[in-house]
C-alpha cells in the first residue's frame, strides 16, 4: 500500500489536528481584532507599507493598530 492510500479521505491525524477550533493568533492586545475597511490611494497605501517597514511592524494592520494606540507617534511636516 502506498503512503497516499494509508488513509480513508479524511481520516488522517494531520487532517485530523487541523479541525481543531482555535481562535486563531493569540491576542496581542485585550481586545480581539475585527475586520475594517479604509479608502486609500495606491501611493498612500504603499506608504503605508513604508512606514510599517520603518517603525518595526510585521505588516500595515500592526502599524494602523499601533498608530490608533499611540504606540508610534508621527511627525507632519509642513
Amino acid at each position: 500500500m502506498s503512503k497516499a492510500t494509508e488513509y480513508s479521505q479524511g481520516k488522517h491525524p494531520n487532517s485530523l489536528a487541523n479541525l481543531i477550533k482555535t481562535d486563531g493568533r493569540p491576542k496581542q492586545y485585550e481586545s480581539k481584532k475585527e475586520r475594517k475597511n479604509i479608502s486609500v490611494t495606491s501611493e498612500g497605501w504603499e506608504g503605508i507599507g513604508k512606514l510599517a517597514e520603518r517603525y518595526g511592524c510585521s505588516n500595515k494592520s500592526e502599524f494602523i493598530e499601533k498608530l490608533g494606540r499611540g504606540l508610534i507617534e508621527l511627525k507632519v511636516s509642513a
